[in-house]
């Protein structure tokens, strides 16, 4: 017959301690790597990093903490200011995301081609047809003073809003000096006609000759009387389009008449304060100013401005960022983008 074993009781209850210890431990530690678990991550590039504010994500990629300007008053040079046109991050390097005053306006592909600040020359001709310029007769025009004298009055045309600038300040010149010798020579002439230049077929530039008091005709110049035009052509939006000390940037030598071309009061303050002509004007503000880099910033006369470049899309439409509640003008550059002009205050 078999002998049974004894059960030993003091080692089943060692052995149930130990099991039973285990246990707790293994609870233990689960608990507190699920605690563990459920705490946030701070580590650089968390998704739960707030995200920086203040940057300005441009077409480069890169990100500046504020704007580029530049301020430069009517009467002179004036104090540099900054200008905070930071926007949310999110934007890509094409389309930055807009700050919240501002909103997209869609210009049609075509708009590239026209507004006051277009850059009509050999390599860039006109892409509109006269019925597409809004162009008025000079002859025809309610407020053309009476001293204006005009080469071919039923033939010679002009855009609307640079008549009406031209004519006021025809106007003031013959109320200062009352001399009546400035002759309106041409304005619009389709591309290539004889007496043309490059930007006649804008109807924005003007080409001024003299009819004098013994009856021969001779160019404008600087020189008294005919000096009033030339030191406040700007307090009318217009410039002298094609200075001789800029032919090899212009590509035009004057030949000695004088032509003025209408780009808008606060262009032209700048433009001339600056020295620089339509081309380099346009460079300026593409290089250093497109939306998302920077805003031009300047005063002329007591108004200021904020300028940008917006470049088109290429491919059809283009939705230009603009301001929601201040006062704005689009232009196309007739190459390959828009200038948006800001009146701030």
């Amino acid at each position: 017959m078999a002998k049974r074993r004894r059960i030993r009781w003091d080692r089943v209850i060692i052995a149930g301690a130990v099991l039973i210890a285990l246990i707790l431990l293994m609870g233990s530690c689960v608990h507190s790597c699920s605690e563990k678990d459920d705490e946030p991550n701070t580590s650089s590039g968390s998704p739960l990093e707030p995200l920086s504010t203040g940057k300005t994500t441009g077409p480069s990629g890169g990100q500046n903490s504020q704007s580029e300007t530049g301020t430069q008053a009517a009467g002179g040079s004036g104090g540099s200011s900054q200008t905070d046109i930071s926007t949310p991050q999110g934007g890509t390097a094409n389309e930055p995301t807009l700050p919240a005053d501002y909103e997209r306006s869609l210009q049609p592909a075509n708009g590239v081609y026209s507004g006051s600040l277009v850059l009509v020359n050999e390599a860039n001709p006109s892409k509109l047809s006269r019925q597409e310029l809004d162009l008025q007769q000079v002859w025809y025009a309610s407020d053309r003073p009476d001293s204006l004298i005009l080469s071919y009055p039923g033939y010679t045309f002009l855009n609307r809003t640079a008549l009406t600038q031209f004519n006021r300040m025809m106007s003031a010149y013959y109320s200062v000096t009352n001399n009546a010798e400035i002759m309106f020579n041409y304005g619009y002439l389709e591309t290539g006609k004889e007496k043309s230049n490059p930007e006649s077929a804008t109807g924005l530039d003007v080409q001024l000759h003299l009819k004098l008091k013994n009856g021969s005709y001779a160019f404008i110049s600087n020189t008294a009387p005919y000096s009033w035009i030339y030191e406040h052509l700007t307090s009318y939006g217009y410039v002298i389009r094609y200075p001789a000390e800029k032919a090899a940037v212009t590509g035009v030598k004057s030949g000695g008449y004088t032509a003025i071309r209408y780009v808008g009061l606060p262009h032209a303050v700048y433009m001339t304060q600056n020295d620089l002509c339509l081309e380099e004007y346009l460079d300026l503000l593409k290089r250093q100013y497109t939306f998302g880099q920077g805003m031009l910033e300047f005063n002329a006369g007591e108004q200021l401005y904020r300028v940008y470049y917006v470049q088109a899309s290429g491919t059809g439409d283009t939705e230009v960022p603009v301001p929601k509640n201040l006062p704005y003008e689009i232009s196309g550059n007739n190459t390959d983008g828009f200038i948006v002009t800001v009146a701030v205050g």
